[in-house]
């Protein structure tokens, strides 16, 4: 038994189904066909993605002015001064900044904001502060904002905690926005800022900050992004390019992806900078394609196709922000300000100062993603949930999982059964239409009396016991893995592009069980299902929840008390993706779903009976 499940029956076709199944609900941008139409586009499409963006968040919060408060000076001696602040981006979460301001003003001057990437240093790194000194000393206000897990900002350093967010059914994204649009807010309130030349860049993080934000809010006049963002389809194909949460944001691409995103540049001057040999991500000749091209035609129509252009750094074409890169910074700003300032660095190297100088100071208790989960799930737990009609209540769980239906299924014999003294084995594949192929092992003792099913988040390889206990039952059994398990297994980012295209991967792994259990109900009419792990036995009670006549009973193997464990422990969103499944939890819990599941026997080793 052991050898049989340890069978390979689908191999690499699996990720190829996975990735053409991405393929479907992550289409490209196509240019539009008058000027006309596509001004008439762009604001409608800037509201869906900030709805999008602020599904949870209290109403009336991206219009508030955020809060500041000045701290130190540096005076360099060098032509500028750096001002220390911090400012409320989001409510308790404050974010140290520096304003590196020239010392001769004139009445209004340019200003650019320069948010960080993914760099431990934050807004100490040499180089970000090489292009500020830079910035500064050609007469420009520079702003330079720390990065959530960055700098002062390191207890935030696990971004994929904008899932524990978005299982309280608060948009994580939302978070990241408004931290970076009160960035701009500050920028733009200072009394010589000239609102007609700012002017945004970053690099990694930072381009994917200066993309994102120069796309939804054209206050932002210049926009120079450094390896920070590509289409999320071409993402789906190099899983290198694909990024923590807040880049890939659950059901972006139900509105835009990157390519639509960037067309929103139009026509303000932009300049896309990437490298050919990038060490972390987006290298030029992908960006190429999935960016720079699809949108060099909205330019055009919007009578500004010079506006656009695209730098293919070679010196040294790792992931930088180095001298050559900021070169093209300068001529850039130059030529769309009308300045003339020297086009190369300006002495800054002694300048530098270190991360314990730039240190702003943060509130004891500043806000984290994390404390801002825990205080949803607070209210979670206060609030006294409706009892629905079961009916009712399973419609809203079937829409919140977005629970896919296949109408054509089809069984397919792998090979042929091996006989034995105690039964028969066979392996099968599972197809549902075109989108997923299920392996799964049937065991057939002589005259069964019932049917079971076995799932395990480690696949069909890991359950040689519990087969063994259901076989002593004198059960015909089904051993089977399900997406993201076994023979499915899938990476954790691959997951997360399966929410950013509009599905869940958690539906999906109920959508195949119930699959499964329709299956083996033309065997039996009567259906034991066991699930082991982490993920399994939630994906098996949301199965049972939703079709409650299908069972006869429901065995699980360390079955959380609550779905709020994940953010109470914390487990990590790479430990369970599935289970983190937008605004679930704010609407059934475990306890709801184990009601929504009666009268069905349900027993846990790790708990004692459920219910009997």
């Amino acid at each position: 038994m052991q050898r049989s499940l340890h069978r390979t029956l689908i191999g690499p076709k699996a990720h190829r189904q996975l990735l053409a199944f991405l393929g479907q609900y992550l289409p490209r941008f196509t240019p539009p066909t008058s000027a006309a139409a596509w001004r008439q586009q762009m604001p409608a499409l800037r509201a869906q993605v900030l709805n999008l963006f602020l599904r949870g968040h209290p109403a009336g919060l991206l219009a508030e002015q955020p809060q500041v408060h000045w701290g130190g000076r540096i005076e360099t001696g060098a032509g500028y001064t750096i001002r220390k602040l911090r400012y409320e981006g989001y409510p308790d979460l404050w974010v140290p900044a520096l304003l590196y301001e020239p010392d001769q003003l004139g009445e209004k001057a340019p200003a650019v904001l320069n948010p960080n990437g993914h760099h431990a240093g934050g807004k100490a790194m040499d180089y970000k502060q090489a292009r500020c000194i830079n910035l500064a000393k050609r007469g420009m206000l520079a702003l330079n904002t720390e990065f959530l897990g960055m700098g002062e900002l390191r207890a935030d350093v696990e971004h994929n905690r904008i899932a524990h967010l978005d299982l309280c059914g608060i948009a994580g994204i939302g978070v990241f926005y408004l931290l970076m649009k009160r960035g701009l807010d500050v920028l733009l309130a200072h009394p010589k800022a000239d609102p007609k030349r700012i002017g945004m860049t970053g690099l990694s993080g930072g381009g994917w900050q200066t993309a994102l934000l120069s796309a939804l809010d054209e206050r932002v006049k210049v926009i120079v992004p450094v390896a920070g963002h590509s289409a999320v389809w071409q993402r789906r194909g190099c899983i290198e390019d694909i990024g923590d949460q807040e880049q890939c944001p659950t059901d972006l691409c139900t509105v835009a992806d990157y390519d639509a995103l960037s067309a929103l540049f139009a026509p303000r001057p932009t300049l896309l900078i990437y490298n050919r040999h990038d060490d972390c991500c987006f290298q030029t000749r992908r960006t190429r394609k999935s960016i720079y091209q699809p949108i060099r035609p909205v330019f055009a129509l919007l009578d500004a196709p010079n506006n656009v252009a695209l730098y293919d750094n070679t010196d040294p074409g790792t992931h930088n922000y180095e001298r050559d890169n900021r070169r093209q910074l300068y001529k850039f700003l130059n030529q769309h300000w009308g300045l003339e300032t020297p086009d190369d660095d300006l002495p800054y190297r002694d300048e530098l100062q270190t991360e314990e100088a730039l240190a702003v100071g943060l509130p004891s208790d500043n806000a984290t993603l994390l404390s801002i989960a825990q205080a949803a799930l607070g209210r979670i737990r206060m609030q006294k949930r409706k009892a629905d009609a079961p009916a009712t209540a399973r419609q809203a769980l079937a829409s919140l999982l977005k629970l896919p239906q296949w109408k054509n299924r089809s069984l397919q014999k792998v090979g042929t059964a091996q006989k034995r003294q105690d039964g028969t084995i066979q392996h099968y594949l599972l197809h549902l239409e075109e989108n997923w192929t299920l392996p799964l092992t049937e065991y057939a003792p002589p005259r069964p009396q019932s049917i079971e099913l076995l799932i395990a988040d480690g696949g069909r390889s890991t359950l040689a016991a519990p087969l063994a206990t259901a076989l002593a039952q004198g059960r015909r059994v089904l051993v089977a893995d399900i997406f993201a398990t076994g023979e499915l297994r899938a990476d954790p980012r691959h997951q997360m592009l399966v929410a950013t295209a509009g599905q869940r991967p958690l539906g999906i792994q109920v959508g195949q069980v119930l699959a499964l259990l329709a299956l083996a109900s033309q065997k039996s009419r009567t259906l034991h299902l066991t699930a082991h792990g982490r993920v399994c036995p939630v994906v098996a009670l949301l199965a049972a929840a939703l079709e409650p006549q299908a069972l006869a009973s429901l065995t699980t193997n360390t079955l959380i008390d609550s779905l709020g464990r994940l953010i109470n422990w914390p487990l990590s969103y790479a430990a369970v993706p599935s289970l983190y499944c937008f605004g679930l939890l704010a609407e059934f819990d475990i306890p709801d779903l184990i009601a929504l599941s009666a009268p069905v026997p349900l027993i846990d080793p790790h708990r004692g009976p459920l219910r009997r």
